[in-house]
């Protein structure tokens, strides 16, 4: 497929009362691959909506977006639209907003007809090109499973497969590694090597340096609304140099001590955990005890959501698993049982699409809802501040998820978890889509956190993201438990 170039020139977009995006202009021609950099809430998500015509330019009077071929001549928005693909966190997010649920196969088909649903029955060609997709991404023996109960990385990699299957001459990525384990990482940079080495044109966005896709030739940094084109090398070199170290080895003398005659915090043993009639997690036996914070790791679908589901109470246990809980007999309630923990996955960012405010987002937390049902009480309010400050989301109290970035709204749900002050603090992939500033600060945040008592439950990819607090590591294959080195 002819690569499709797009140019801005004068482009400002505002959300609410926000500048998201200041007189931007910028030019990328066919074939050319980009890499987008800038820290969260700079307006990378906003410039790759405006990029791909899902988002409108504040009229000015100076604004233009235009598209062209490969041989210079102009295409049109609606002809443009069926040759531009994105894929990113929010693209991704809609499938459980909008309840779509069809099978990882069927999603990626519909890249074939360009719709976001199956509407069209593939042919028998049509079907082998599916086919070797799945093959590509190692999601032949998962092609059945539906959308939404595969894990996040299968996912991610099904709507990559079905960008490729469009055939796009614009491809948009909005932080396409976020998520993945090794095998499906290099499985996708094989994949983006492809097409490097075609006339498709790539713009992708990373906040780390091993997110960077081969065949990166230009590079733009996007910093509080205003784009500048830089070498690519020297945008690589500021995320080498704003990449955090890696955590420092802890102490496990003091962190692993047992206190004797007290029973665990939480204690499974032989539990098995069904989802659409298929185990996710088999026979597992783990123990939480007082002092340990524990790293959660394995490939795509591996069971560690799943893992997080149970402890949090929104996945039952299969007949015959024992679940103990330290302080709630068998009978106890969920909302009891929950009222001592904060959980943050990207479930649950999918389903505050918009409507609250952070601070309303960050009450939530204090009923354990999503949404309030009444005002929130000053006593909320000044919890919910102290919250946002935490994460450095003050100024930002009175914003809609669609006023800030994605990697805000995460920050703003991880306040949400933090507001209670909970005994146990359950975390899918926390570090996801933040900048390597956001992850310093969210690291020394829960530091904090587990000093002060809250037990650290993390599901990671990159274990260089933890505190040094997090002292115990759990290792996931197929739903089964192995104990490895932190």
């Amino acid at each position: 497929m002819p690569g499709l170039g797009v140019a801005l020139s004068h482009c400002t977009v505002r959300l609410g009362r926000k500048v998201v995006l200041d007189e931007v202009s910028l030019a990328l021609r066919p074939g050319e691959k980009w890499l987008l950099v800038g820290p969260n809430g700079a307006g990378k998500t906003q410039l790759i909506k405006l990029l791909a015509g899902l988002r409108w330019p504040t009229p000015t009077g100076r604004e233009r977006r235009t598209y062209a071929d490969h041989r210079g001549r102009v295409v049109e928005l609606v002809d443009a639209r069926e040759r531009v693909v994105y894929v990113g966190a929010e693209s991704q997010d809609k499938y459980a907003r909008y309840g779509w649920n069809h099978t990882l196969e069927q999603v990626v088909a519909t890249g074939l007809f360009g719709t976001d649903i199956p509407l069209d029955e593939p042919d028998l060609v049509q079907r082998r090109q599916v086919r070797t997709l799945l093959e590509r991404f190692a999601l032949t023996e998962v092609r059945g499973r539906r959308m939404l109960e595969a894990s996040y990385g299968q996912r991610r990699l099904a709507l990559v497969a079905r960008a490729l299957a469009a055939r796009p001459g614009l491809l948009l990525l909005d932080e396409v590694y976020n998520g993945l384990d090794d095998g499906h990482r290099r499985r996708l940079t094989r994949a983006l090597a492809g097409l490097s080495r075609t006339r498709v044109t790539v713009l992708a966005s990373a906040h780390r340096p091993e997110d960077v896709p081969p065949g990166v030739e230009r590079a733009a940094v996007v910093e509080q609304g205003r784009v500048r084109v830089l070498p690519w090398r020297t945008a690589l070199r500021r995320l080498r140099r704003a990449a955090a170290p890696a955590s420092a080895v802890p102490d496990r003398q003091a962190a692993c001590r047992r206190r004797r005659g007290i029973q665990p915090f939480i204690e499974l043993r032989d539990v098995w955990v069904y989802r659409e009639e298929t185990p996710a997690l088999r026979g597992l036996d783990w123990v939480l005890e007082d002092g340990e914070h524990w790293a959660i790791t394995g490939r795509n679908g591996s069971g560690k959501s799943t893992l997080l589901g149970l402890l949090y109470g929104s996945w039952p246990p299969a007949l015959g698993s024992r679940v103990f809980r330290r302080g709630h007999p068998p009978g106890t309630s969920l909302q009891e049982i929950r009222a001592a923990i904060g959980i943050v996955s990207p479930e649950l960012q999918a389903a505050y699409e918009a409507g609250a405010t952070l601070e309303e987002i960050v009450v939530s937390g204090l009923r354990d809802s999503v949404g309030l049902d009444s005002p929130p009480t000053r006593r909320e309010r000044r919890l919910a501040a102290e919250a946002l400050a935490l994460v450095d989301l003050g100024p930002l109290a009175d914003r809609r998820p669609r006023e800030v970035s994605y990697g805000e709204l995460r920050l703003a749900l991880l306040a949400r978890a933090f507001v209670k002050k909970p005994e146990l603090l359950l975390l899918d992939e926390p570090f996801t889509g933040l900048d390597p500033g956001r992850r310093r600060r969210l690291r020394a945040a829960l530091s904090r956190l587990a000093k002060a008592g809250t037990r650290l439950v993390i599901v990671v990819h990159h274990r260089g993201d933890l505190p040094h607090e997090v002292n115990r590591r759990l290792h996931l294959r197929r739903g089964r438990a192995g104990r490895l080195p932190v």
